[in-house]
């Protein structure tokens, strides 16, 4: 709805917000690609609708440059090492809808980024999404002691109790010897 003016659903076609959503974008992004023609839209009034299929279909632009040759291998070498803990943990059943959304959740209200990590991972596993890995990467000259992160994955484990099996966690911190 544009200044009071409400469009019905058309079938086959969606709005630039749902359009956003499903591209995982912002309304803005969307009204970009449009005039860049990289999406095509049609005007009903005051708002703009787009071929759902093709939104469907689309492929954003990565951000930033893309890369011309692969980096190189390397080892961390400011007087510290990266540090590398890696957690597997089994989704609880009937839970992979809600796991996603929970997560989605922590991304947007950026809660627990466990101060100190260079990079976050939360993978799936497999198609069903039947366990997870968590990964968090760590500067050693960064990382806080031993008591910090585990509080601080205490309480990203009690955000997640409802939705995975804590008890078949297993747990693992290494040295990185290499990285790009």
């Amino acid at each position: 709805m544009i200044d009071g003016v409400t469009i019905p659903a058309l079938p086959g076609y969606v709005s630039i917000k749902e359009a956003a959503e499903i591209l995982g974008v912002s309304d803005k992004r969307v009204y970009q690609y449009v005039r860049a023609g990289r999406l095509s839209a049609q005007r009903i009034g005051p708002i703009l609708i787009l071929p759902e299929e093709e939104v469907r279909h689309f492929k954003p632009s990565p951000s930033g440059r893309l890369r011309t040759k692969a980096t190189p291998w390397r080892a961390y070498r400011s007087g510290g090492e990266i540090v590398i803990t890696d957690i597997w943990v089994q989704v609880r059943d009937g839970q992979q809808e809600l796991l996603r959304q929970r997560l989605r959740t922590v991304q947007e209200a950026e809660q627990h980024t466990f101060p100190g990590t260079i990079a976050r991972y939360v993978v799936k596993e497999d198609e069903m999404l039947t366990s997870i890995r968590i990964l968090l990467i760590w500067k050693s000259t960064e990382m806080p002691d031993e008591v910090a992160r585990w509080q601080a994955l205490a309480s990203f484990q009690q955000t997640l109790d409802d939705l995975v099996d804590w008890k078949t966690a297993q747990f693992t911190t290494n040295d990185c010897l290499i990285h790009t």
